[in-house]
C-alpha cells in the first residue's frame, strides 16, 4: 500500500479573498471552486463566513470596524518621494469638474498608503488591513 502525506497549504490573504470573491459570483458553486483548486469545501465556507462577519485576520470591513482616528490635513506637504499621479477616470473627473484629490494614510506600522479620494471604502479597508498587518 502506498501512502501519501498531504501537506497543509498556506493561503495568502489575497488568495483567500480571490477565492471568496469567485465563490460569491452569480451562479458560482462552492463545491466546484473547491474541487477546481483541490481544497476542502468547508474551508471555503469558513473563509466566506469570516469575510461576511469581519473576523478574517487581515481583513477589515468598513461597516464593521469603523472607528474614529485622528486626521491632520496638510497642504503642500513636503514628502521624500515624488508625488505619484492619481488615477481618475475621465468621466468622473468631468462630472466633478476637477481632478480627484490624493488621500495619504499613515498606518500604525509606519507604511504610507496614497490613494485617490474616489476609492471605494471597502477596497481602502482591505488595502489598509493587508498593509498594516505587516505582510
Amino acid at each position: 500500500m502506498i501512502s501519501v502525506v498531504a501537506r497543509r497549504r498556506r493561503w495568502t490573504l489575497e488568495q483567500k479573498l480571490a477565492l471568496v470573491e469567485e465563490v460569491s459570483r452569480l451562479g458560482a458553486s462552492v463545491a466546484a471552486v473547491a474541487d477546481r483548486y483541490g481544497m476542502s469545501r468547508s474551508l471555503l465556507f469558513e473563509w466566506r463566513r469570516q469575510v461576511r462577519e469581519g473576523t478574517m485576520p487581515g481583513v477589515v470591513r468598513a461597516d464593521v470596524a469603523a472607528t474614529l482616528v485622528p486626521v491632520r490635513i496638510v497642504e503642500n506637504a513636503q514628502t521624500k518621494e515624488a508625488p505619484r499621479p492619481t488615477v481618475v477616470s475621465r468621466r468622473s473627473a468631468e462630472r466633478a469638474g476637477k481632478a480627484a484629490a490624493t488621500v495619504e494614510v499613515v498606518l500604525s506600522n509606519g507604511r504610507v498608503l496614497r490613494v485617490s479620494e474616489t476609492i471605494a471604502p471597502e477596497v481602502l479597508g482591505r488595502l489598509a488591513a493587508a498593509l498594516d498587518a505587516g505582510c
